[in-house]
């Protein structure tokens, strides 16, 4: 009568545990934002986030249109990256640095800002960078310090009525994962040129102004 009693429990303890296993293998979260169910494996869809920046936060109109001039020369510096065009790259960088002094310099909103008047400070020596730089790769790093800047500054003063694209790549590199901007949802990657331009590039984020 024992040994049965002792066969029932270890036979409910094996159904138990094996109902464990399974049920753990039905759902379980990996890294990559994927879930393994019944052996497959399906990629949850990214989001991208919208923002809507609230104008009386911003700057004076005057001020954002000049922001939208320095973007458009900031698409250039982009676009001669992503073809791998060296020259245009250094010359389009080089005047959206001198238009970024240039075009700001009697404007009083920029003047006071702390971040805008430590950049000029640095103004002669990021540009003497961005002279020097002759290969692509040195180039792409200059515009990714370029952007993380950039980004700061529109964030802060803004466009005028407009709508911008933070784009950033899902690959491995360094490189490939840094962000970049796009005045639409081109898929061109500026820092891996037209090698991966449309497997390694998303939306990260959209902004409008």
């Amino acid at each position: 009568m024992k040994k049965l009693f002792w066969l029932i429990i270890i036979c409910i303890c094996k159904v138990s545990l094996f109902a464990d296993v399974k049920s753990s293998q039905a759902a379980i979260i990996v890294p990559g934002d994927s879930v393994i169910f019944k052996r497959g494996i399906y990629q949850l869809p990214e989001s991208e986030v919208e923002i809507v920046f609230d104008e009386s936060n911003l700057a004076p109109k005057n001020v954002r249109m000049i922001f939208n001039e320095l973007f458009k020369q900031y698409i250039l510096v982009k676009d001669a990256l992503v073809y791998g065009d060296s020259f245009s790259a250094t010359r389009n960088t080089l005047k959206l640095l001198d238009d970024m002094k240039s075009k700001t310099k009697d404007l009083d909103d920029l003047n006071k800002d702390a971040r805008w008047v430590l950049f000029i400070k640095n103004y002669d020596r990021i540009r003497s960078k961005a002279e020097s730089t002759t290969f692509i790769s040195e180039q792409r790093f200059l515009f990714n310090e370029i952007t993380n800047g950039l980004q700061n500054f529109i964030k802060q003063f803004g466009l005028y009525n407009k709508t911008i694209y933070l784009m950033q790549c899902s690959s491995d590199s360094s490189a490939g994962n840094s962000v970049w901007f796009s005045g639409s949802r081109d898929k061109k990657n500026p820092y891996l040129g037209l090698q991966n331009d449309t497997t390694c590039a998303k939306v990260k984020e959209v902004w409008k102004f």
